[in-house]
């Protein structure tokens, strides 16, 4: 049974008297086990409803709506049987990598083909069963979201520790040839998956293009927690000049086979190469923003769209950020402190929690938050934070609440924003 959690105001489960709390027992008769079948179930212009009501009571309720109708009905989860988990042990995994006393769902290793459809997740397609594979096919599931690493069969197993891994290429033709599409991606571990096993990785999947949607390259992320992990190398400057210059070959030849660009490279590699961001019309419909890919170049196009005031009220800002955002954010500053009246400034915070070659924002605990700001010898009026690093319940990786940091720092005026529109609003008037 599925607990509804919400009822649209207006819509037809409000009509029926269907109430949060509430639970869904089927459609048509037949269980749902997650969000898919419950989108195909009402899909229908006639369908029945099976309900418990809150004191036990099972309804049976006809419904006729137009078939692209939503009848109102909101859950807890996307999932309703059992998360299908990953039985991989890569090399990198970062879910490995993370130190001990995280909350339960922090460590929780996912690799369901439903949150990959539904959501944009990435899945291995180890785990999956000819039923699963039936089922993606049978109801269209598409684009999905795919983690490759590698094409090649023998490295893809090392690399992934399962032997079910060297199939890749087998079961994305598969997916190919029976009309799915999917987002790819590559996280590159230096001595493994670059280098020539990159050029390998690239042709096997341009050659299954238009199905293959997108390439993603992404450098592989390490912290100081790979306690009985193999060793891997971090990404230098000449390594990630070596990777970007490959990833820019391809490109070129990709354009010329196809007349569009599927290939990308992560923010993060050129930073670290010291390159320039690609422009805006390079990137397409930026489809692996949740990779680092092109978030740099959004967040510069959504600034140079804003309409900036020609003064502020005198105000002394400072910007949390990771030290990867920090030089994402340098033009912008820039900009921002030519506006009389405000001194705006950035707080490059150093992961001390995963270790200090973590360097994205949406890693940063809000211990290493507080620590930081506790070093500044002058502390601005104002410390505005990026949202995204909380959860939507408001709290930081490292279990501490918005009101955990701010009553440590009473005498500053803190926002946290999710956008650059939102932080020149606390600007303007915070």
């Amino acid at each position: 049974m599925i607990r509804i959690r919400a009822v649209e105001p207006g819509s037809i489960a409000e009509e029926l008297e269907i109430f949060p709390g509430d639970y869904l027992l089927k459609i048509d008769g037949k269980e749902i086990r997650d969000y898919i079948d419950y989108q195909y179930g009402i899909a229908a212009d006639f369908f029945v409803l099976t309900v418990e009501k809150a004191d036990g009571e099972i309804w049976e309720i006809e419904i006729e709506k137009d078939a692209d109708e939503s009848i109102g009905l909101v859950f807890d989860d996307i999932i309703f049987d059992q998360l299908k988990l990953c039985k991989n042990n890569c090399l990198f995994c970062f879910v490995r990598q993370q130190p001990g006393g995280l909350r339960k769902s922090l460590l929780l290793k996912d690799d369901d083909y439903r949150f990959s459809f539904l959501q944009g997740s990435f899945i291995t397609l180890t785990n999956l069963k000819e039923e699963d594979f039936k089922r993606i096919v049978d109801y269209n599931l598409s684009p999905l979201y795919i983690s490759v690493h590698t094409t090649n069969p023998a490295l893809r197993v090392e690399m992934m520790k399962n032997p079910q891994a060297g199939r890749i290429m087998e079961q994305l033709k598969y997916l190919a040839e029976r009309g799915i599409s999917y987002h790819t991606q590559l996280v590159l571990c230096p001595g493994y998956n670059d280098g020539t096993e990159l050029d390998r990785s690239i042709k096997d999947l341009i050659s299954l293009y238009p199905n293959v949607l997108s390439i993603g390259v992404v450098p592989v992320g390490l912290t100081e927690h790979r306690f009985n992990l193999p060793f891997l190398e971090k990404y230098t400057n000449s390594r990630a000049k070596e990777s970007l210059a490959q990833v820019k070959e391809w490109q070129k030849k990709i354009k010329d086979l196809y007349g569009k660009n599927i290939l990308y490279a992560a923010d993060e590699f050129y930073f670290l190469a010291n390159d320039s961001i690609p422009p805006v019309e390079e990137y397409h419909d930026f489809c692996q923003l949740e990779n680092g890919i092109g978030l740099t170049r959004l967040l510069w196009e959504e600034f140079a769209s804003l309409s900036l005031p020609e003064s502020i009220p005198v105000k002394t800002v400072g910007l949390i950020t990771g030290i990867l955002g920090n030089k994402a954010l340098a033009p912008i500053v820039n900009r921002l402190q030519e506006i009389p009246g405000l001194d705006i400034y950035t707080i490059p915070v150093e992961n001390e929690f995963f270790g200090s070659s973590v360097t994205v924002t949406g890693l940063l605990t809000g211990q290493d938050i507080i620590n930081k700001i506790k070093q500044l010898s002058n502390k601005p009026e104002y410390i505005i934070i990026p949202d995204i690093v909380l959860n939507p319940v408001g709290l930081f990786l490292d279990n501490l609440t918005v009101s955990d940091l701010i009553k440590e720092f009473p005498e500053l005026k803190i926002y946290f924003v999710a956008n650059l529109e939102e932080m020149l609003e606390v600007l303007l008037n915070g």
